[in-house]
């Protein structure tokens, strides 16, 4: 009996068999999954040796210079470090971003001309002057070289700076259009009571970083034209404009160094304000801020002028043509992106320029009020122009050739 019932279960074993088609199955989607695996890490391999290969700047490293306004070089500098700590490659290059100060009209007539790397130093792929006067100089001369229309990084109005005395006499009743004749007249200053002081004296510097001046000029200049919009050059051109800003400039008292900051140095030290030799020059506020920011007693006034307030907007300007790689093309790009995010952007306006980030608190001469009526930027043309009434006929750019 037991030998039948072991005889038995070894029969029903091999009835319950797997077949080899069940078997077969099973191995082939083991093997497809397999596949589907190997190939998906294959592809992930690939994409993590691309990712690594641009990482590691397998097209070398590509400085990329710029030259900006001595205001806000150093500034920029940090911020240009801050980026370098991020790594960035673009187009398969290691970046690094070079900012040195540099003259404007010396950069102007480089670019505009032929660039001496000897002499300036690496043609740069961006300039960042102090205001758009030197942009609309560089468009008229070299258009074929200015990429796209420049933007602006950071600005600051343009604002008179005289003594507390004069401001207060003032009262907020003066106007851009007043200053021709403030100037010219003897005793000018006696329309607001201030007989004794004689007229104006309006210094017009126009030495390094005198862009006031000319934003100055240009704001008289919308004022006797009664322009509504942008200054035209029609505008400019007009003999009124004319006169009005050699009016200006004509007996011009000297600034010592030939900058409105010297100028504002001047008055703040001269030990009787109506015996100056200087009542008032044009400056931006953010030069102003600079020089009276540690004063607690204020030793300068900031006047705002009636009608259109002129601004020093340090524009971007992108360079292109020859010198000037793809890759250093598209890093000034995201640089400036970088450089505008408001937490870079304080570096900038600590310093008293006005931003998309948080200013400084006021001071005894400065106080950053609202901005209520800017000028528009003029035409090119009519920059050009006023540039040449305030600078003279020779001072454009010296045109290639």
């Amino acid at each position: 009996m037991a030998h039948h019932r072991s005889t038995d279960r070894g029969a029903s074993m091999r009835g319950r068999g797997v077949s080899r088609g069940l078997v077969g199955a099973l191995l082939t989607v083991v093997l497809v999954a397999a596949v589907v695996v190997v190939w998906f890490q294959l592809g992930d391999r690939i994409d993590r040796q691309g990712e690594q290969a641009a990482g590691n700047c397998v097209e070398g490293r590509t400085t990329v210079p710029i030259i900006a306004d001595p205001d806000v070089a150093d500034a920029l500098s940090t911020i240009a470090a801050e980026y370098s700590e991020t790594g960035p490659v673009v187009r398969d290059h290691c970046v690094v971003v070079e900012v040195r100060p540099g003259d404007a009209k010396v950069t102007l007539d480089g670019l505009a001309g032929a660039w001496d790397p000897a002499a300036l130093g690496a043609r740069p792929a961006a300039w960042v002057p102090q205001s758009s006067i030197w942009a609309a100089d560089l468009v008229s001369a070299r258009p074929d070289i200015v990429d796209g229309t420049p933007s602006s990084l950071v600005s600051s109005p343009v604002v008179l700076a005289t003594a507390p005395e004069l401001a207060e006499a003032f009262d907020g009743e003066l106007d851009w259009q007043q200053l021709p004749t403030l100037q010219q007249r003897d005793a000018s200053l006696g329309a607001f009571g201030l007989g004794s002081w004689g007229s104006i004296r309006l210094a017009m510097p126009i030495g390094a970083q005198s862009d006031a001046t000319a934003l100055a000029a240009q704001a008289v200049a919308m004022q006797v034209t009664r322009t509504m919009g942008p200054l035209t050059e029609q505008d400019a051109d007009s003999p009124r404009v004319a006169s009005s800003i050699e009016a200006m400039s004509s007996g011009a008292p000297q600034s010592p160094d030939g900058t409105p900051v010297g100028a504002a140095r001047l008055m703040a030290d001269a030990s009787d304000p109506a015996d100056a030799t200087i009542h008032a020059v044009a400056i931006t506020e953010q030069s102003l801020y600079q020089l009276t920011r540690d004063d607690t007693t204020p030793r300068l006034a900031e006047v705002i002028p009636g009608g259109p307030t002129p601004i020093a907007d340090y524009p971007i300007v992108r360079l292109t043509g020859d010198g000037v790689a793809a890759e250093q093309t598209d890093a000034v790009a995201e640089f400036f992106a970088f450089a505008s995010q408001p937490e870079h952007l304080a570096t900038l306006t600590a310093l008293g320029f006005r931003g998309d980030a948080p200013m400084p608190e006021k001071t005894a001469t400065v106080t950053f009020p609202l901005t209520e009526n800017p000028m528009p930027i003029p035409e090119t043309a009519a920059t050009v122009t006023i540039n040449r009434l305030v600078y003279g006929p020779d001072s454009g750019p010296v045109t290639a050739g």
